[in-house]
């Protein structure tokens, strides 16, 4: 199966889930790997406790470089899904990094996605992490 490479950027103020998840319905993206450079005028980060089973997050209302993001887009629920990493550079050139949630404006974004061919892989709850995995084989 072909797969596609797709460059773009985001608009100004745009929520950066909300954009690259909305191209990736509207381009039929189903599985691929996602990269992401600019800079943002809120994020919002996280991370996720292992032993509760459940995310932190912390907001960040502040302009911040996005010194890299890189994720994956998969299927949930039937609809692609992004999972997202982010390190964030502020003034003071300190990095804060984590899970990157919905809720992370743009101020400028240049996105790349490469689309990975084959079946989609689907993430489904996995009872020992309580989290939502790729239902794949292991090595």
């Amino acid at each position: 199966m072909p797969t596609r490479r797709f460059l773009f950027s985001l608009p100004l103020g745009s929520d950066i889930h909300e954009r690259v998840t909305a191209f990736c319905v509207e381009n039929k993206v189903r599985k691929g790997w996602i990269s992401i450079i600019g800079a943002v005028d809120e994020a919002k980060l996280g991370y996720y406790d292992q032993a509760r089973h459940r995310y932190h997050d912390r907001v960040f209302k502040e302009d911040l470089e996005i010194v890299s993001c890189q994720g994956n887009v998969s299927l949930k629920e039937g609809k692609p899904f992004l999972h997202l990493h982010a390190a964030l550079g502020d003034t003071e050139l300190r990095t804060w990094s984590g899970h990157l949630f919905p809720g992370s404006r743009v101020f400028a974004a240049e996105v790349c996605i490469q689309e990975v061919g084959g079946a989609p892989l689907a993430r489904l709850p996995d009872a020992s992490t309580g989290l939502a995995l790729w239902k794949c084989k292991p090595l």
